[in-house]
């Protein structure tokens, strides 16, 4: 315990010591989209990434170099109280602040445009008047084109799409012509991206698609891989799965063989877990080649983003197929595990963090119940994890962008703990949260003035050892009160 103590206090003092010693070298005069005028890229007049003087850029209209700093969750369905009590239920005058304080806590862009899908399904937003707001408050932002659904999006009894399927085919084309052809001439889009993290609970993508009726599209294709995997030898796959199918065309016929539907769950028999990231493979690559080919028939100048996925999603071979298809390597977050650095050499293409999070802060009532994603212990531990993710960013060559996982408002109080999540920036009544706003304005305006000087891979491996250990030892403290909280 007090080890970890020890090392907190370390990160806080360190913390301390760098705000009050400051970084003289200022940023550089920005042109109309907030990029770096002395940095020259190509002038497309469209963003686009470039590897320019030993680092990866996206790149404005005017053909300099930009470094995307922005909010993900700015525009919810859940911010409906704040709408109410702060903006008189005006719609209008909540997104056009809303665009002004992200502007104000040193959001440049907005990774995730004027809303995704998972956080408007409830209704509520008035969402061509979002669109409209965003053009014309002129922010650079990304379009959700919603070819997949997040599971929360899921409404009771509803499976997710076989994308084998003409039917899907047909869903593609008709969300390119509503998302894609009105934005296609815009230069403050950034792109298009698919989707928050879809793919997580695998097996159950994989389960909808071989529960859909003998002879379906993903049914047949996916049986398909199967055998291929297995040599034909249907005898091999009955003793794997502990089945008794005569042939693959009784397998064809009968299904039955389903795999965990877990977070991120795969099954302890690795065999099994190979054949379920085999299958979830193909079926994520298919979302990208669908989406790249219809959107490149209406659209050959934005970029495209792909999905925003956990860490831990893709396979490095999974990134290397998906490659001809996306513009941007999207994780989510830095994960411990699945490093991206490998995957930027191997592709040659940058990256972009699309949902970081750092942490969030639950009442005891809900730390009670287990129910809380990754909580922190207090207000204070999120802005030590913003701070030490802003210097890690600003380090690293790799990067052209993040996105922090985090909304401006706080989230109404009367939904599941998944969308009560990250405590805003500002209350329903608009009364801000002083430090927190501080700790992102001062980390952010360093990431803008330090991201031209990035650092070795021996320095940046530190500070991603530094930022893992610290949400460590506050993920501990968290479990800690969470079991307390049980035993009342």
């Amino acid at each position: 315990m007090f080890m970890k103590t020890s090392f907190i206090t370390t990160t806080i003092l360190t913390w301390l010591m760098g705000g009050l010693l400051g970084v003289s070298a200022q940023a550089g005069k920005l042109d109309t989209y907030g990029g770096f005028t002395d940095v020259k890229g190509e002038q497309t007049g469209f963003f686009h990434t470039q590897y320019i003087d030993g680092r990866w850029w996206l790149v404005t209209p005017e053909g300099h170099g930009f470094f995307g700093i922005g909010l993900s969750h700015p525009v919810t369905s859940f911010s409906e109280g704040a709408v109410m009590f702060s903006y008189n239920g005006n719609q209008e005058a909540w997104l056009r602040d809303g665009i002004k304080k992200m502007r104000d806590l040193g959001y440049n862009c907005v990774w995730s445009g004027p809303y995704s899908t998972e956080r408007v399904r409830l209704g509520f937003v008035d969402l061509e008047l979002a669109e409209r707001v965003y053009r014309e408050e002129k922010i650079p932002h990304a379009i959700h084109l919603p070819l997949i659904k997040h599971n929360v999006e899921l409404n009771p009894g509803e499976k997710h799409p076989d994308v084998f399927s003409a039917e899907f085919a047909d869903f593609v084309r008709k969300s390119v012509a509503r998302y894609v052809a009105p934005n296609k001439d815009n230069p403050w889009v950034m792109g298009y991206y698919y989707g928050f993290g879809s793919f997580a609970r695998g097996g159950k993508w994989i389960n909808h698609t071989l529960a859909r009726e003998p002879g379906s599209a993903g049914r047949e294709h996916l049986i398909s891989i199967l055998e291929k995997r297995y040599g034909g030898d249907i005898e091999k796959l009955n003793t794997v799965y502990e089945k008794d199918y005569q042939s693959w065309d009784d397998l064809r016929q009968k299904g039955g063989i389903t795999w965990p539907e877990g977070y991120l769950q795969y099954s302890n028999n690795p065999t099994i877990a190979a054949d379920q990231r085999a299958l979830l493979e193909e079926i994520i690559e298919t979302v990208h080649v669908l989406g790249h080919t219809e959107v490149r028939k209406v659209d050959s100048n934005h970029m495209i983003l792909g999905c925003y996925v956990k860490g831990s999603t893709y396979s490095a071979e999974l990134w290397a197929r998906l490659k001809p298809y996306i513009d941007v390597l999207a994780p989510q977050h830095f994960s411990p595990t699945h490093k991206i650095k490998p995957i930027v050499k191997s592709t040659e293409l940058p990256a972009m963090l699309s949902d970081q999070v750092y942490g969030n802060v639950y009442p005891e009532p809900l730390l009670k119940s287990g129910r809380t994603p990754e909580p922190v212990p207090d207000h204070l531990d999120r802005r030590v994890l913003y701070h030490l993710l802003s210097r890690r960013l600003a380090a690293d060559p790799d990067f052209i962008g993040v996105s922090f996982c985090a909304c401006l408002h706080d989230n109404s109080h009367w939904f599941q703990p998944y969308d009560r999540g990250q405590p805003g920036f500002f209350t329903v009544d608009n009364e801000p949260r002083s430090k927190t706003i501080e700790t992102a304005q001062e980390s952010n305006a360093f990431i803008y003035r330090s991201v031209r000087r990035p650092l070795g891979e021996t320095a940046i491996g530190k500070l991603d050892d530094e930022y893992h250990k610290t949400i460590e030892h506050y993920r501990a403290i968290a479990r800690m009160r969470m079991l307390l909280l049980r035993q009342e």
